[in-house]
């Protein structure tokens, strides 16, 4: 696990790189204003998980911030973008207990729309890693969500990493996780999200015959670039976002990410350089062991 200093650096560097890329995108939009051409309109979908209620304040005032700067749309129903126009989406992950009590009176202040993404089999049950588990929604809880803003979509049955698993096991998971929550909430299921963001081309297609019309990735690209996409990509955020981080992620500056992971991939998996990577990983490991003992 990196120690504090490690991820304040690393979101430092993020953000400074996603700073250059908004002021480059800018600077575009303004030349082709000057050029007298429209500037196409771009969406970016929000990817929350929990909300604990220690962190409201902080989630009502980034609706605020979202409300002030783009427009908000509904991600699970048809969409065509407007030239010029910023537009975002909200989407959460795991339907924790706390959406009901925290997020929901906010995005209903706001009128303000957003996906729910459903583990079918966790309903009522604690879900999440040994000492951080939290409660997800029981099956009345998710009922009585008002269906005119909250939409739902599957998150499959069990939260497994479904790379991992055999074709056979996925697509039980896809397609069973769907027929129960069509089943026990009486509306449609049509929107579907990666766990852990873990997907292939084979799964997508799994997708596509299990029913789903559009599914999520945590691949924090721009959304909705074609009106049809059945891919769509989201940016993860937290109410622990900086100001100018969750405005940066908000405008798409964050979407150079996965194009510097796979080049990372590349240079690790390159056979001449991983040696250098191991040993590299070797002396970052060592130093941990060395820190970890003397702090005792």
């Amino acid at each position: 696990m990196k120690n504090p200093s490690t991820l304040t650096c690393t979101r430092l560097l993020k953000c400074s790189i996603s700073l250059g890329v908004f002021a480059a995108t800018n600077l575009q939009t303004l030349l082709a204003r000057l050029l007298g051409r429209d500037s196409r309109g771009t969406c970016v979908v929000l990817d929350y998980h929990s909300l604990p209620p220690d962190q409201r304040t902080r989630f009502a005032e980034q609706l605020d911030t979202l409300l002030q700067l783009a427009e908000p749309i509904d991600v699970s129903t048809d969409i065509q973008l407007r030239s010029g126009v910023r537009y975002a989406g909200v989407t959460f992950d795991d339907a924790f207990e706390n959406f009901v009590h925290q997020a929901l009176p906010e995005l209903e202040k706001r009128n303000m729309p957003a996906t729910l993404f459903v583990i079918s089999d966790a309903l009522d049950k604690a879900f999440g890693p040994a000492g951080c588990a939290e409660r997800v929604m029981s099956l009345e809880q998710l009922r009585s969500l008002p269906t005119g803003l909250i939409s739902i979509g599957s998150h499959t049955a069990t939260h497994p990493m479904l790379p991992l698993l055999s074709e056979s096991e996925a697509r039980m998971e896809l397609v069973q996780s769907r027929k129960s929550l069509e089943e026990r909430l009486r509306r449609p299921v049509l929107t579907f999200s990666f766990p852990f963001g873990g997907f292939s081309q084979r799964l997508i297609e799994l997708c596509r015959e299990a029913g789903y019309k559009r599914v999520f990735t945590t691949l924090p690209v721009l959304a909705f670039t074609d009106p049809s996409e059945f891919v769509v990509g989201r940016v993860r955020v937290d109410p622990t976002d900086w100001p100018l981080e969750f405005r940066l992620k908000l405008a798409g500056a964050y979407r150079w990410l996965p194009a510097a992971f796979a080049f990372k991939r590349k240079i690790v998996s390159c056979p001449i350089l991983r040696p250098f990577f191991g040993r590299m990983g070797q002396g970052a490991r060592s130093l941990s062991r060395i820190r970890e003992l003397s702090s005792r």
